[in-house]
């Protein structure tokens, strides 16, 4: 249900995008004895037969989710606009929340950080009063936090700084009744996050190995696997070796102890039950540098690890392009007989991580090398999987073109079970 492309913005002639849901926002008289102070609104998208009773009462207020579903026709074409005013405004009211935030991800074009959360405010206010559809979404929002330490003081820095952006986008059309309906259902969400990390917070600390924040780790061993990607192991900086318990697929986050260094998520790549923790960080950039820098001994910060990528009950078949390998290689390791088929792109064989790891698994795989065989198209690749469309899940990951046009070819071969673990800001549409 997320969207992948965004309604087209109103023109200059229109500014409060008020042609695109005529009277919603605009302001209005306020009668003593009205029967509801957005009664206007919602009969505008579901209009109330003339003979239907109408609730009577000075006092009575209408639940914020109809203010809320009433004027998203309006607020849609400007939410863009909206979060591009957000994120700037909250970095200088806020600076301590840069923290949390890759700052490459602020300056790419298209900006998948504000468009997840573009398609994010704009599912929850479509869905607000069936939020049980937003399971899924909620838990990939929850555990990506989880990774970052967010705590329940944060979420009122998000409400004071996107609220203060919608009524500097919409202006006037913002009345004080929408302004506050807008409110309570950032707060109802805010609420609603904040019960499930901490659910979260607490199963990470429980299981075998666990803890609680961010914890010192060092760095026990350090492989080159490629040129450019290194596997590198961690064990905790004190204490006795125990086991780490966690889910096939989680990431680990990192936090390197390097002046400007922010938060990286990274698969685990080791097995649960481990006495260590494994990631593999491909050299792209700043942070991924600084961990390629590290030498035995050297110690970094480490979150428990999260996420919601993980094998199903089904055979699973397995695909990948470049370091998006690394969740297949943590499959592979933690559950080889769930693995049915493992496909892999790469530019060669010698850019491939985890290569042999394959060979010698003995699970039937299927290597293709854009070197010698150029770039596969979707419907190729999904011909070698063929005889799997009908029993097996499906998990991809890759970069974003790759994970899109593949996921939709598997679709059009009448495949339902398609997982994606996608790389940098969920949720983006890319």
């Amino acid at each position: 249900f997320w969207p992948k492309s965004r309604p087209k913005a109103s023109g200059p002639t229109d500014p409060a995008g008020l042609a695109s849901a005529p009277g919603l926002l605009r302001p209005r008289p306020v009668a003593v004895a009205m029967s509801c102070p957005f009664h206007e609104l919602i009969k505008a998208t579901a209009p109330v037969p003339a003979e239907a009773p109408q609730p009577v009462g000075a006092a009575m207020r209408c639940p914020f989710h109809e203010i809320v579903k009433a004027t998203v026709p309006a607020v849609a074409p400007r939410a863009r606009e909206i979060v591009d005013d957000f994120y700037p405004r909250m970095f200088a009211n806020n600076p301590e929340t840069k923290a949390f935030f890759n700052p490459a991800n602020q300056f790419e074009e298209p900006n998948r950080q504000r468009m997840a959360l573009t398609n994010a405010v704009l599912a929850y206010a479509s869905n607000i009063d069936q939020v049980d559809k937003l399971a899924d979404a909620v838990a990939i929002i929850t555990h990506k936090h989880a990774g970052l330490g967010v705590q329940a003081e944060h979420y009122p820095i998000v409400h004071k700084n996107l609220l203060a952006s919608i009524a500097h986008v919409m202006g006037d059309a913002v009345t004080p009744e929408i302004g506050e309906g807008w409110s309570e259902a950032v707060l109802a969400l805010a609420k609603i996050l904040i019960g499930e990390e901490k659910k979260l917070y607490g199963m990470a600390e429980a299981r075998s190995g666990g803890w609680a924040g961010v914890k010192d780790f060092k760095v026990s061993a350090k492989r080159a696997l490629t040129q450019d990607c290194a596997e590198l192991t961690f064990v905790p900086a004190e204490g006795p070796a125990v086991s780490i318990d966690f889910t096939p697929g989680q990431f680990l986050t990192v936090h390197v102890k390097k002046a400007g260094a922010t938060p990286r998520h990274y698969t685990v790549t080791s097995a649960p039950g481990c006495p260590y923790l494994q990631c593999c960080p491909k050299k792209i950039g700043f942070v991924s540098g600084a961990l390629h820098d590290l030498e035995e001994g050297d110690v970094v910060g480490l979150s428990p690890p999260f996420g919601v990528f993980a094998l199903t009950e089904k055979p699973a078949v397995l695909i990948s392009a470049g370091i998006g390998v690394t969740p297949m290689k943590a499959f592979l390791q933690a559950c080889p007989e769930k693995v049915a088929l493992a496909v892999h792109v790469d530019k060669a064989p010698e850019t491939h991580p985890f290569r042999q790891e394959f060979l010698d698994s003995g699970v039937k795989t299927h290597f293709h090398y854009t070197s010698r065989d150029g770039r596969p198209a979707a419907a190729e690749l999904v011909e070698h999987m063929k005889g799997h469309l009908g029993d097996c899940a499906f998990f991809l990951c890759g970069p974003s073109g790759f994970v899109s046009s593949v996921s939709d070819a598997l679709r059009q071969g009448g495949v339902e079970d398609v997982y994606i673990d996608a790389f940098g800001p969920t949720m983006s549409g890319q």
